[in-house]
């Protein structure tokens, strides 16, 4: 994606599965996800680093998404079912 350099930290997130922090240039992704299937990781990371380029949820935003993740809604499906392997 040619993006700048993010940090990358794991934590013990309740409400998301991944978060943005422009101000620290960190990337937060939660432990739960090493329970999913690497093409439901791989999006929630491209959902996350999109928001490098775009730091909302407009429709820009997710032209971004589907560009590099053109199955994002199945495997966002996925994730809010449950959906783990």
């Amino acid at each position: 994606m040619t993006l700048p350099l993010y940090k990358v930290t794991l934590k013990d997130m309740r409400t998301r599965f991944g978060s943005n922090s422009k101000h620290t240039k960190t990337l937060h992704f939660a432990y739960v996800l090493i329970h999913y299937s690497f093409d439901i990781i791989d999006s929630v990371i491209v959902h996350e680093l999109a928001h490098i380029l775009v730091y909302d949820h407009s429709k820009k935003f997710y032209d971004v998404v589907y560009k590099y993740c053109p199955d994002y809604d199945i495997y966002r499906k996925k994730l809010i079912k449950g959906e783990f392997l």
